[in-house]
């Protein structure tokens, strides 16, 4: 049987895919943020509740997470939950993003009162609850799952909307060292920014206890008409001192092709975890940059 990393395994993200280029990648939390949001593959990482909801079944312990993110544009973010993967094969989790913007409505949106040069705060609220089911095999060494979805966004000028989707998933782990793992999300058509159709998948290798390494992709299907869209994400990890784990990654947006470094470190053992992940490091564009913190606690 594999050996686990101490990695920060209690904390769920659940970050819907924001609509628009800022951090509109994927759902991690700061230790797979760092590592180019590899959630995917993670299966220490409940985010995979949202992203690859099989992973919730490979498991083995109870862990419990929350944290938040921030970033110079005006994003904010914060989330709670948690997944039993030592009795049962049951995940939850939510999170809530705003995202306050300046926007320009044109003189003939607003006919009679816009004056040139006018613009306007547009406070967007995001909330995503994920709740995951799964089933696998013996020794935790092959899951499937299905991630039950409900979006809900409102924003000062567009009103409020709401939608609800799935998320089927299959996940293994080979040799004791590979994890991997495939997801369609969003399969049911919704006219929701949030809610793309889409597939996923996770590639991680760890050959020891104190390394890592991660590759992720998201293939984005539905956000326009006839278009597809991959995001690639890569990522590592290696301790130090059996107590300090540092990540690295890299990922480009399949959005608007925006190129960013990631990167983070925590303290951590196997128990508990305080990480830190920012996405954004450096950027091919120079824009924003998101910081992630996150704690845990497994039993």
């Amino acid at each position: 049987m594999r050996e686990k990393s101490p990695t920060m395994v209690g904390v769920v993200g659940l970050m819907a895919l924001m609509h628009g280029p800022a951090f509109a990648i994927e759902a991690s939390q700061a230790p797979s943020a760092a590592m180019g949001n590899t959630t995917r593959s993670n299966y220490l990482d409940p985010a995979a509740i949202y992203s690859a909801p099989a992973l919730v079944w490979v498991g083995e312990r109870f862990e419990l997470g929350a944290g938040g993110a921030t970033s110079n544009d005006g994003t904010r973010s914060a989330f709670v939950g948690a997944h039993d993967g030592q009795t049962s094969s049951l995940g939850l989790g939510v999170q809530w993003i705003s995202d306050r913007k300046e926007v320009s409505p044109t003189m003939e949106e607003l006919p009679g009162w816009k004056r040139e040069g006018q613009t306007f705060d547009n406070n967007v609220e995001s909330s995503v609850l994920s709740a995951t089911i799964g089933a696998g095999g013996v020794n935790h060494m092959f899951g499937v799952g299905v991630g039950l979805r409900y979006y809900y966004r409102a924003s000062t000028l567009g009103g409020a909307d709401r939608a609800f989707n799935l998320a089927p998933s299959i996940a293994g782990v080979v040799a004791d060292q590979w994890v991997l793992s495939l997801t369609v999300e969003n399969p049911i058509p919704v006219d929701y920014v949030d809610a793309p159709l889409a597939v996923g998948t996770g590639t991680r290798w760890a050959p020891s206890r104190r390394f890592a390494v991660a590759v992720d992709t998201h293939t984005d299907l539905g956000t326009v008409e006839g278009e597809v869209r991959f995001t690639p994400m890569v990522g590592a990890e290696a301790w130090v001192h059996d107590m300090v784990p540092i990540r690295l990654g890299w990922t480009q947006d399949g959005i608007d092709q925006r190129k960013l470094l990631t990167a983070g470190l925590g303290v951590a053992n196997d128990s508990f975890d305080v990480s830190y992940g920012c996405v954004g490091l450096w950027s091919s564009d120079g824009g924003s940059t998101l910081h992630r913190m996150s704690v845990r606690m497994a039993m």
